[in-house]
């Protein structure tokens, strides 16, 4: 079974590193970030994000501006590292799509237990988040898109567009075609029957 993804985003790399592990201990892989602008980064790369872990106080760019821009994009549970513990700051996070809060100092067992809890209760979504048609898999939540069960990159773009493509198999006019190359992988058919050549 694939290891569920983790991006841990601190810009105090003892911290980066206690969370790290204890969560490879409980089973997880975790990818690390500095700093904001590397978490997008990362974040983009890599379409097999399952949740995300993230400092509010970051230079370059903090907590609330990646929170902001990821949810322009995807639906993944975010759980924010606070190291203050004000309403204020809280609501605003709920506000920008937070899914969970942790005060500084913490327990990284509970940590740990949130993240258990947190992915039972998104993996747990309605079963539109995961769109299957001839052998093309793609689950929305996670961004990951596999065909025959082998799992292919795709850019944002690439991602949001093979997603339109299968959600229009169910469209009055079920006789169109589709042909469409990302990188060295052609997937063509028709919407209802999507299959990889």
């Amino acid at each position: 079974m694939e290891q569920i993804k983790i991006l841990v985003v601190d810009d105090e790399s003892r911290m980066r590193k206690l969370v790290r592990d204890f969560l490879e201990r409980a089973g997880f892989q975790v990818l690390e970030a500095g700093d904001g602008m590397e978490a997008l980064d990362l974040f983009y790369e890599d379409q097999g994000i399952s949740l995300i872990i993230l400092d509010v106080m970051m230079p370059k760019m903090d907590g609330w501006e990646v929170c902001r821009e990821i949810r322009k994009e995807s639906k993944v549970p975010i759980i924010m590292l606070t190291a203050r513990g004000e309403e204020r700051d809280e609501l605003n996070g709920f506000e920008l799509g937070v899914d969970e809060y942790i005060s500084k100092p913490f327990s990284p067992k509970i940590l740990v237990a949130r993240v258990n809890a947190l992915l039972r209760r998104t993996s747990g979504l309605s079963m539109d988040q995961t769109i299957a048609a001839g052998g093309i898999e793609i689950d929305k939540a996670a961004h990951i898109v596999k065909i025959d069960g082998n799992m292919i990159d795709l850019s944002f773009k690439e991602f949001e567009l093979l997603t339109y493509l299968l959600k229009i198999r169910a469209s009055p006019f079920p006789e169109r075609k589709f042909s469409i190359t990302f990188g060295t992988t052609i997937i063509s058919g028709m919407p209802g029957r999507s299959t990889p050549m």
